[in-house]
């Protein structure tokens, strides 16, 4: 009898949790990375004052856990959190500690029709990939110019943001934040108070065929920086994807580009000025089989602090396999060859790097943007 009475009650609080109460009850997600690395540049012996000199072997790449829901008709609130290892060091040696945070942190409302309205931490509407999560990334590793001129969290901080969907023949979406420009993106940073940094990106989708979608975009955003001067950043992005309205589940085309340009100020110095240009092509060649290539140019030029940003010019060539069996895992193979001004113990200038990633997600994970 007692079990019948505990199988009734586990039966009647996952009915109601999920309809009669679903707006209270929030939907919960996990997503956990591991990661196998190899390179040339990242041996034993390397310099244990570059933090960029990640041992190679294996390790936890990043987790994150996710809790969205309806807070009511008229708002939508998400939590995302991130753990993680930090590399330090103490001048010896490379090691890492955990830590855990916030990566998003946000409510939004469409309560102004054609309007999405979004307050809290955010990812900035600073092209097309720095909105995406490690999880979601095409490749392993983000572009050079992401990870060299917006840092390797990308550029996200606490703010306000408006998405107005623009009333035209084609999918047309202006969005415009305000961020409070003191969070963790260097490049920013003011000591002034209240100085923030303001951007505005334009999205246009059109539907060239019933299987072939073009995305052009464009972005722009200004605001104070830690040398009490400015920094602008510009961008575009360009994607087009073919999918057959028949077979597309065995076979599919992806062409994108995307380009990023960053320029700091600083009282008495020359304007340090950088751009990148990564551009990437993804072929499903059988249901769950993948193969994809990247190019990748960054150029610096009057760098303010050269052991972090030289001056010259760093290219990368990026080979990947993936491997899904499911919308909830997959598989990545991926081999790096970068060409870099600076020099390993070998006296190299070119890194070779292999990647392993196993990418997996449990829960109710919301759907990713087109």
């Amino acid at each position: 009898m007692r079990f019948y009475i505990l199988f009734a009650s586990l039966f009647f609080t996952i009915f109601f949790s999920n309809r009669a109460f679903s707006f209270y009850t929030p939907s919960i997600s996990a997503n956990a990375l591991f990661l196998y690395q190899n390179s040339n540049f990242h041996k034993e012996d390397a310099n244990p004052l570059n933090l960029d000199e990640k041992p190679n072997g294996f390790d936890v790449q990043e987790t994150e856990l996710q809790f969205y829901s309806d807070v009511d008709p008229y708002t939508r609130l998400s939590l995302l959190l991130s753990v993680a290892p930090h590399y330090v060091t103490d001048g010896v040696k490379i090691s890492h500690e955990w830590g855990i945070e916030p990566e998003e942190a946000f409510a939004e409302s469409n309560v102004i029709s054609d309007v999405t309205l979004k307050i809290g931490k955010f990812k900035g509407a600073m092209g097309k990939h720095n909105t995406l999560h490690p999880h979601a990334y095409p490749f392993i590793g983000a572009p050079l110019a992401n990870d060299k001129l917006l840092g390797d969290e990308g550029f996200k901080d606490a703010g306000v943001s408006a998405a107005v969907l623009v009333p035209t023949s084609w999918f047309n979406e202006i969005t415009l934040q305000y961020l409070k420009g003191k969070g963790d993106n260097s490049e920013f940073n003011s000591p002034a108070a209240a100085q923030g940094v303001g951007l505005v990106h334009w999205k246009n989708l059109f539907d060239l065929t019933d299987s072939t979608t073009f995305e052009i975009g464009g972005s722009f955003a200004q605001g104070g920086n830690s040398f009490r001067q400015t920094t602008a950043l510009s961008g575009a992005d360009l994607t087009l994807k073919w999918r057959p309205s028949e077979g597309g589940k065995y076979t599919s085309f992806l062409l994108a580009a995307e380009y990023l340009s960053r320029k700091q100020s600083q009282a008495g110095l020359t304007d340090e000025i950088g751009n990148g240009l990564a551009s990437w092509i993804q072929y499903q060649f059988a249901q769950r089989w993948t193969v994809s290539y990247r190019y990748d140019d960054l150029g610096i030029k009057n760098t303010f602090d050269p052991n972090l940003l030289p001056n010259g010019t760093i290219t990368r060539n990026s080979l990947g396999l993936i491997f899904a069996p499911s919308e909830f895992s997959s598989y990545k193979f991926e081999y790096n060859q970068t060409h870099d001004t600076r020099l390993n113990a070998d006296q190299d200038d070119t890194e070779k790097s292999i990647f392993l990633q196993a990418n997996f997600t449990i829960g109710a994970h919301p759907t990713h943007s087109y």
